[in-house]
């Protein structure tokens, strides 16, 4: 089993948080003082999990009004983030060809060649595909 520092447990804590509550894009997230007492640690400790949470573009911050749930789909490092995750050509070939794979069957599946897949009505392939996408741009630019 891999063990992980306090940062790591209070950003999936976090998460887990985010989700429990159901807390959607642009909505507020609890206070610090209410995370540093959920999750029994330091003020600093969840102020420091908030900064990397902020600086991966998971979340903002309105001073003076609190900490939101960001649009990470459209976050300006998101490119920058994919460049470091697709090294290689073969991981490139491999994201296109999964892209493709899902392109052709939304069009088998409606039989209509030009519908894409942003029209399809299964989110989750949607959602992998509009990924991909993004990852397939990051590694051409």
């Amino acid at each position: 089993m891999v063990e992980r520092t306090g940062l790591e447990y209070i950003v999936e804590e976090i998460h887990h948080l985010i989700e429990a509550e159901n807390i959607q894009v642009g909505e507020k997230l609890p206070s610090e003082r209410y995370l540093k007492d959920k999750l029994n640690v330091s003020r600093q400790s969840v102020r420091e999990a908030l900064r990397a949470l902020e600086l991966l573009g998971i979340i903002y911050v309105r001073r003076g009004e609190g900490t939101f749930l960001a649009d990470i789909d459209n976050h300006q490092l998101f490119q920058l983030i994919g460049k470091y995750l697709i090294r290689t050509k073969r991981q490139e070939d491999e994201i296109l060809e999964i892209k493709e794979m899902i392109e052709n069957h939304v069009k088998f599946k409606h039989g209509d060649e030009d519908l894409p897949v942003a029209e399809d009505d299964n989110q989750i392939l949607r959602k992998i595909h509009a990924l991909l996408d993004k990852y397939s741009r990051a590694f051409k630019s």
